[in-house]
Order: C-alpha cells, then structure tokens, then sequence
C-alpha cells in the first residue's frame, strides 16, 4: 500500500457504514484475509480511500435504484 499502486487482486466485503466526529464517511469492510485485525477480521476504510482503490464493485441486482434497472434492463 505504501508504494501507491493498486492491483486488482483481491476482494473485500462491504458490510457497513460509520460515520466519525469529524463527519468522515468509511465503510465496515470483511477482508479475506481472515481474522488479522483488530475487529476480528473486519477494518474501517475511509470513502476517500474507498474511491482510490476500488476498481469495481458488484451489487445485488435489488440493490440497484429502479430507475437504473430500468435503463439496464434488469
């Protein structure tokens, strides 16, 4: 992480959100790595890192907005 590149190797679960004091966004996230943080598994990762490392994100087809379904064809 630190040489600032991103990979598309591995895979996250998002589970929920958080907000802290300060109003910063992150999301409850299950590695697959297993049970190696300190939440048993699960880490907090800020949105603004969210938006610099995600490369793609798969949703269940109700999650998607009906107007967006629409236009999808789902």
């Amino acid at each position: 992480f630190e040489s600032y590149a991103t990979t598309d190797d591995h895979l996250m679960h998002l589970t929920g959100l958080a907000t802290d004091q300060n109003g910063t966004k992150y999301y409850l996230t299950k590695n697959s790595w297993g049970e190696v943080s300190q939440y048993k598994g699960f880490l907090y990762m800020s949105d603004a890192y969210f938006r610099m490392k995600t490369i793609g994100i798969m949703v269940h087809k109700d999650a998607i907005p009906k107007d967006i379904a629409a236009k999808l064809s789902l």
